[in-house]
């Protein structure tokens, strides 16, 4: 053999070593892969899970109308608020030791909640267990990604992402049988062992720890302004409908946003390194892509459950049912998506799944009064289909674009855009109920309204969608006009 092909032998070998792991890394993978699937189960499990269960919840702790909407909103405020902050303290501290730290206060706190024996006591143990969700789910998707070739990157985040959609599908149905059959603290009880064999996995089975400059000074000021640009953003969206205070928390949230920017473009060893994110085309196009589509999932889900009960009349059992179809069948394709995006790339895979849920959409936009009850699983097919293929490509796409210093940044600032797509959503929903119907619950006599609401929303849902494409296919054009 020459010296040439020798040389090409050796980078051949080389190349093969980093997209075939040794027998240690994989069965360490294996249990990263385990550890985090259940990671992202938990995650919205307890946030879906928790819906039914609010007017048992309520009676038991003699909670308000206006104390049982902050359950939802507790917890999504501490989402946006710790996805962040908790990814510095991960470069610090290490990710595995925040994953397990991180999961021990969830499992602890999902004891301690339902003995809370008032309501504001219960809203504190929500926060707290939401702290925990943000330490494990940011640390983890880090760890992932630093643990995973790259070659493989798209198919383990799609398997991975298997727990994320089965936590949607599973919540509200696991959660209404529990709280009809043994009652609403079991919900948190049930969770309990899931947790603990999470954190055996991580702690016995995973070696060693990721770290990012952990000597560097934690940014205090940069994040204390970003709480409080967080807490006014989320308290705001959550209240605007209601009055002028929603509209002003909301613009103060937004003043202290940009302070926090400007702080953290003058600082050393920020938070957030903005200029790094500025100068990346290919991260801000994804995570716009992201924030987008998250606006519009979030808010169709709702006018679905509103329109079964209110205009085809099924009973919430079955509006449940019906509603499991578009995450199950994103379970069904995830795996399927990630293994397509390690093969023909991921920003191409996700732009197709963003052309899917456009066909979705379309269906969902015709539903009117006299529509047969099948077309709305039909149009959950197209939408599911849609977000599996979207999901870990467009995850995958984000995370291969930053380098390893920024990985824990990067994992983060994707929870909180997750969080608040969501929360944009509410405020479109909010803003178009309160238009539409104001003060009333939906009945016989305003389901006209509500179908315009409905139609209005979609529409404007639609567009998004194809922003979102538009924004993919620059991406694509872009990154050939990078090659060639």
């Amino acid at each position: 053999m020459n010296s040439k092909n020798r040389q090409r032998a050796d980078v051949n070998a080389s190349a093969l070593e980093k997209v075939r792991p040794s027998g240690e890394q994989r069965a360490s993978l294996r249990s990263i892969i385990i550890a985090v699937s259940t990671a992202q189960f938990l995650l919205p499990f307890m946030m879906s899970g928790v819906s039914p269960l609010l007017p048992a919840i309520g009676a038991d702790l003699h909670a308000s109308a206006m104390e049982l909407g902050l359950v939802g909103a507790v917890y999504s405020l501490s989402l946006s608020i710790f996805h962040l902050i908790a990814g510095r303290i991960g470069d610090m501290k290490g990710r595995r030791k925040l994953f397990l730290i991180g999961l021990a206060i969830f499992i602890i706190m999902s004891v301690v909640t339902p003995l809370s024996p008032t309501m504001t006591l219960f809203l504190v143990c929500r926060f707290v267990q939401a702290v925990g969700t943000a330490m494990m789910n940011t640390s983890a998707l880090a760890i992932l990604i630093a643990s995973s070739p790259p070659a493989m990157r798209g198919r383990v985040l799609g398997i991975s992402s298997v727990g994320l959609f089965a936590g949607i599908s599973c919540g509200p149905a696991i959660g209404g049988v529990i709280g009809s059959t043994l009652g609403w603290p079991y919900l948190f009880f049930c969770v309990v062992p899931l947790g603990i064999v999470a954190w055996l996995l991580m702690a016995f089975t995973v070696k060693g720890d990721w770290t990012s400059n952990p000597d560097q000074p934690f940014d205090w000021k940069g994040a204390v302004l970003y709480s409080l640009g967080i807490c006014g953003i989320s308290l705001g969206a959550t209240w605007i409908a209601l009055n002028l205070w929603g509209l002003g928390l909301l613009l103060v949230g937004f003043v202290f946003i940009a302070l926090f920017i400007k702080a953290e473009l003058r600082l050393s060893y920020p938070i957030l390194d903005v200029r790094f994110i500025v100068h990346n085309s290919t991260f801000v196009a994804n995570i716009l892509v992201l924030f987008l589509v998250n606006c519009y999932s979030f808010g169709l889900l709702f006018y679905y459950s509103l329109y079964l009960q209110g205009i085809q009349h099924l009973s919430v059992l079955h509006t449940g049912l019906v509603l499991s179809v578009q995450p199950g069948v994103q379970l069904l394709f995830s795996p399927w998506a990630g293994k397509l995006a390690d093969r023909h790339g991921a920003t191409r895979i996700a732009l197709l799944g963003l052309l899917l849920g456009g066909v979705g959409l379309f269906m969902a936009a015709r539903l009117n009064a006299g529509s047969a009850l099948w077309e709305v699983p039909l149009a959950q097919v197209w939408v599911g289909a849609g977000l599996a293929f979207f999901a870990a490509p467009n995850t995958s796409a984000i995370m291969g674009s930053v380098d390893l210093a920024h990985l824990s940044q990067a994992s983060g600032l994707l929870g909180t855009i997750r969080t608040m797509g969501m929360l944009s959503s509410m405020v479109i929903v909010s803003v178009s109920m309160n238009r539409y119907l104001g003060l009333e619950s939906l009945n016989p006599g305003n389901t006209v309204a509500f179908l315009e609401a409905m139609h209005m929303n979609i529409s404007l849902f639609s567009l998004l969608n194809i922003l979102g494409i538009l924004l993919s296919f620059w991406q694509l054009h872009h990154s050939r006009g990078r090659q060639s």
